[in-house]
């Protein structure tokens, strides 16, 4: 027995070992196959870098990615065979994918074998997630022992297109930022920038046969408001040479036929009625589209598509085709015209037409068209991509019509959204409900019942950073003379760490898949983007019991970042950076009463944890809107009770509000709902009602008529506390 015991104990050592040696290769995506083992490398000064022939870009990225943070000055070798140090070659990767790789370390070497360049680069990027987190740094890091783990690992992606797109047409980002934006993207595999460069905001590809496509086009506003830019061709041959050096495949977006006032704005012929309009300043969806009945059109985008192809090396050229408004169409001589001469009956046909156009342009140039799902429900001939934002089930038909289909998932996929609901959470895109880290995660771009043989023409997915929230006001835009960039900062929180999800999702096998691997292996990411740079939303504490004790309950906690704490509070109040530091289950009277924040310093920290409760009992009337209180009620005097109420209005068709009180001395009396889009009033209820527990005093009632995707809806209740100001209620909405 005792010599069991014994065998027993040393197990649980070598196991503890085993998960030690693990928790220093928390790599994000997960590889394919990892077997850990052997004697460690230890990078020195006098490490060389040798590279088989056609190596050399990857080998200098490689020198670039480890000489800040080392301040060693590495030699670099063409060599056919490996010597000692870090040798990058091409070969036999163990798959036959182009961007497949194997990284075996042990004392003497490091060997990085792709079956490509592409192959090579993505080893390198494993490698850096091997080395301690200061390897991100731009800055020396003295006394740091850059040691990594003896391994052998086999990968190669589970998708070819692994995807993000950065919308750059409703708010400009500069050429730097873009370079950026791709090492954000190389950093975790992801392979294709899908580059939103036209729209109603804004035209910012430079075509020199149409100037005023960026000097009228690429600006709005007047004055001092005026605001936008736009990239050079120089600048944008720059971008792709940068990103093809990191294995990034730019897609170009050009709006058509919808979508394109900033390309009406400069040449007003191109529109149906030809008059002179202007760059919108709020997102919108414009009626104003490229006239489909005129030649002219024609011969304009194949001009645009003609210097695009120049720039843009990519067998892809992305031609939107969403959200057409028919208006201009029906009124239009030319169009209607045109639907005579070919025999068509409706306006979508007549935008069949149109794409089927446009796909033959870009194929005399040697692409495929890429496009929102619109595009592929009409019938198009020849092969595209659709890619799918609103409706999944129509990647089955474009399957079966022989097209191809990258996921866009709005319920998965639309960044732009806040990641909760919590309160003091950012301003974002409110007219889709929050996507949680873990939803992203558990994306599957194949879906449940799609035959197995379409499986290839599943190509991958694609998260969108939209970015008409820059254009809804001033809150996040920079003031230039200061040099500020917190536009910047907010694309990243929203961007990280969801993009690190998306990336194992379609880079991991599926069967390695799994949230709680996952989540573990994140503790260390949060560090690397703290030393690369990289802005990102700090993950609340996470909960692991609330059991039921005496007189109250017993709140368990887990910290989920590596070198952060938790602080917490427990008289209902949210704590801050100074509240006390969570070290063992806490005890408290009401799960209301507990709070907790992740703390990693003073200026770093996340949102709060807490127990929501307040309308769970009135769930039967729909999602909570907004809460009342002391602060935003007046007394006697009726003010107005503002609510965002984007993404509760989800759609035309009737609401109804109820307005329940649950604590203060006193009710809260109601004299008017108004509801607003894009700041215009569209819809009112106007009786006095209040608050209690009859559902006949406190509901009010509105249509919508005129939704449209991405637009901002707020309602304005007119309200006072009866006695005082002393009320507490929640807002619930309801679409009847």
């Amino acid at each position: 027995m005792k010599i069991k015991c014994q065998a027993g104990f040393f197990l649980a050592v070598l196991l503890l070992a085993t998960s030690s040696v693990f928790a220093q290769l928390n790599i994000v995506p997960l590889p394919q196959k990892m077997v850990e083992g052997g004697s460690s490398f230890l990078i020195k000064p006098q490490t060389k870098i040798s590279y088989a022939k056609g190596l050399k870009q990857q080998a200098e990225l490689l020198v670039a990615a480890l000489s800040p943070a080392t301040g060693y000055d590495f030699v670099l070798v063409e060599s056919d065979r490996p010597v000692s140090g870090i040798a990058l070659s091409t070969g036999d990767a163990g798959s036959a994918n182009k961007e497949s790789y194997k990284l075996n370390v042990n004392k003497d070497l490091i060997s990085i074998k792709g079956k490509t360049s592409a192959g090579v680069f993505y080893g390198i990027q494993t490698l850096l997630q091997m080395l301690p987190p200061e390897v991100y740094s731009k800055e020396r890091q003295k006394g740091l022992k850059w040691e990594i783990k003896g391994v052998a690992i086999t990968d190669a992606p589970l998708y070819p297109w692994r995807g993000m797109m950065l919308d750059v047409a409703r708010y400009f980002f500069s050429k730097e930022y873009v370079l950026r934006f791709i090492d954000m993207m190389a950093m975790y595999k992801m392979n294709a920038l899908h580059f939103h460069l036209t729209d109603d905001s804004g035209w910012r590809i430079e075509i020199k046969k149409y100037p005023k496509l960026t000097s009228v086009g690429g600006f709005s506003g007047v004055g001092p408001d005026r605001k936008g830019g736009y990239y050079t061709q120089e600048d944008l041959k720059d971008i792709v040479a940068y990103a093809t050096a990191r294995n990034v495949d730019i897609i170009a977006e050009l709006e058509l036929p919808a979508h394109a006032q900033a390309a009406v704005v400069a040449y007003p012929y191109l529109c149906c009625t030809g008059d002179q309009y202007e760059v919108p300043t709020q997102h919108s969806i414009s009626k104003e589209i490229l006239c489909a009945g005129k030649e002219s059109t024609y011969e304009f985008i194949d001009d645009i598509i003609k210097e695009i192809v120049a720039i843009f090396p990519s067998k892809y050229l992305h031609i939107g085709g969403d959200e057409a408004v028919y208006t201009r169409w029906k009124a239009c001589p030319a169009c209607q015209k045109k639907k005579t001469e070919l025999g068509l009956k409706t306006e979508e046909q007549l935008r069949l037409h149109f794409n089927r156009r446009v796909q033959k342009i870009a194929g005399k140039y040697g692409k495929t068209i890429v496009g929102w799902d619109e595009i592929i429900e009409d019938g198009l001939e020849d092969k595209a991509v659709g890619m799918i934002w609103h409706e999944p089930k129509k990647a089955f038909k474009a399957s079966e019509a022989g097209h191809y289909s990258v996921m866009s998932l709005t319920g998965y996929l639309y960044f732009d959204v806040a990641e909760s609901a919590i309160p003091g959470e950012i301003k974002a895109a409110g007219w889709l409900p929050p996507i949680s880290l873990e939803k992203v995660y558990k994306l599957n771009p194949m879906l449940e019942g799609l035959d197995e043989k379409y499986r290839p023409q599943i190509l991958g997915a694609s998260a969108t950073m939209w970015s008409d929230q820059f254009i809804h006001g001033t809150i996040l835009q920079e003031i230039p003379i200061l040099n500020e960039n917190r536009s910047e900062k907010y694309l990243e929180y929203l961007a990280f760490p969801r993009m690190s999800a998306l990336a194992e999702v379609l880079w991991t096998p599926l069967a390695r898949q799994n949230w709680n691997s996952f989540e573990n292996r994140m503790r260390s990411q949060y560090t690397r983007y703290d030393a690369a740079g990289i802005g990102y939303r700090m993950p609340l504490p996470k909960l692991i019991s609330n059991e039921k004790a005496a007189n109250g309950y017993v709140v368990k906690l887990e910290n989920v970042v590596d070198g952060a704490e938790i602080r917490f509070t427990t008289d209902g109040t949210p704590p801050n950076v100074y509240s006390p530091v969570y070290t063992e289950p806490v005890r408290v009277k009401e799960l209301s009463d507990f709070y907790a924040v992740t703390v990693l310093n003073r200026s770093q920290f996340s949102l709060p944890f807490y127990f929501p409760g307040k309308a769970d009992k009135f769930k039967k009337y729909g999602d909570l809107v907004a809460e009342w209180n002391p602060q935003n009620v007046q007394g006697k005097d009726f003010g107005i009770l503002e609510m965002k109420s984007s993404g509760k209005i989800n759609g035309n068709g009737s609401y109804a509000l109820h307005f329940w009180y649950t604590s203060g001395d006193s009710r809260l009396d109601i004299q008017s709902v108004e509801v607003f889009k894009n700041g215009v009033k569209v819809a009112e209820d106007t009786h006095d009602g209040f608050s209690g527990s009859d559902a006949s005093n406190n509901k009010y009632s509105f249509k919508i008529d005129n939704y449209e995707t991405g637009a901002v809806f707020t309602i304005k209740a007119k309200v006072r506390g009866d006695e005082n100001d002393s009320t507490n209620g929640v807002v619930m909405i309801k679409k009847i």
